[in-house]
């Protein structure tokens, strides 16, 4: 059986810790035959998955995209999905979501939840594409507050956030692994690409509501992009959004993404109104010397600092037990394929 994930080259830890969760989970268990699959943590139930005779499926979202082809048939194997959102829009009962499979990280001695006298300080963690124009490390500076980087190893990404009493948390995952750890996180907002029909497929999971609260941009740059995104389809924050108002937003999104114009259009509406105005700015910055982030940064600084200073969110121990009582079961159903 061969592991199926997304692979970023620059690093994402919450996609990364697929590398070497599902080893320590379940021992001498992979290899390299293609012919049989597991699709792991993250946002990967697409048409895009390779060919394999047989999948199973453990924890995985879905994606933009439609299911693969002969999803649902005797080689697909859905043990569970990450959330009754992607349950839904794949045709699934909802006894065959759980939760996300990051949840196990618990069952690892290397991961045991610490005391709350053994934990201190607050930590924030970004969405990864924050940092492409962001400058939320300076900004976690002002503010006093540990900035922690999607794109380290993620390991220390997990050990950072056991450690920490708080974890804001732009990255999903960073919230659900400090859920795993028993640590209080607050769901943040850096940009319109933060997706709420990802969060609402874990947070109903954990009987938690989503609330994030809005940071906004750390620059003028990450503004330009912000801006833009909903005119080339990657705007998927919704304020206020309940499941029934994601859901539909998610299918009209998919089958925009699905027509055969879409990836031209994409492509030229992103060059227009993002790559040349954000490539603009910054040879002005580089070359003038222009410091055009002061008010953006400010207002980042203000709304992180008051952010920090909320109590969290975490899952009841009864709700967070029982779930990972279900994907322990479950993983016992991965292993009837050794």
């Amino acid at each position: 059986m061969k592991l199926y994930y997304y692979y970023s080259s620059k690093g994402n830890f919450g996609d990364d810790l697929n590398s070497w969760l599902w080893d320590a989970l379940i021992p001498d268990f992979f290899d390299n035959d293609e012919s049989v699959r597991l699709s792991g943590i993250g946002t990967i139930i697409t048409s895009n998955m390779p060919v394999a005779k047989q999948w199973i499926i453990f924890s995985s979202g879905v994606g933009y995209d439609y299911p693969p082809i002969g999803f649902g048939s005797d080689s697909w194997d859905t043990i569970c999905v990450r959330g009754p959102l992607s349950a839904r829009v794949l045709g699934l009962n909802q006894d065959k979501y759980i939760t996300d499979g990051a949840a196990l990280l618990q069952t690892l001695s290397e991961f045991t939840p610490l005391t709350e006298k053994e934990r201190s300080g607050i930590i924030f963690i970004p969405h990864h594409h924050a940092l492409i124009t962001g400058k939320w490390e300076e900004v976690c500076k002002r503010a006093g507050i540990e900035f922690v980087s999607p794109e380290w190893d993620s390991k220390l990404v997990i050990h950072k956030i056991r450690s920490a009493k708080l974890v804001l948390a732009d990255a999903m995952h960073a919230a659900i692994i400090a859920d795993a750890m028993r640590v209080p996180w607050v769901p943040l907002i850096t940009s319109n690409q933060i997706n709420t029909f990802k969060w609402l497929d874990w947070t109903q999971t954990i009987k938690l509501p989503y609330l994030p609260t809005v940071l906004g941009s750390s620059s003028l740059r990450e503004s330009i992009r912000d801006k833009g995104l909903r005119l080339y389809g990657e705007k998927y924050y919704q304020s206020d959004a309940d499941v029934e108002t994601a859901i539909k937003c998610f299918l009209a999104q998919r089958d925009l993404k699905n027509k055969r114009w879409w990836k031209h259009y994409h492509n030229a509406t992103r060059l227009l109104i993002y790559r040349i105005p954000n490539k603009t700015v910054e040879l002005v910055e580089n070359n003038f010397k222009f410091n055009l982030n002061d008010k953006f940064m400010e207002h980042a600084v203000d709304v992180l600092s008051k952010a920090s200073a909320q109590q969290g969110f975490l899952s009841s121990e009864c709700v967070f037990n029982e779930n990972l009582s279900r994907l322990v079961e479950g993983l016992d159903k991965i292993q009837k394929y050794r």
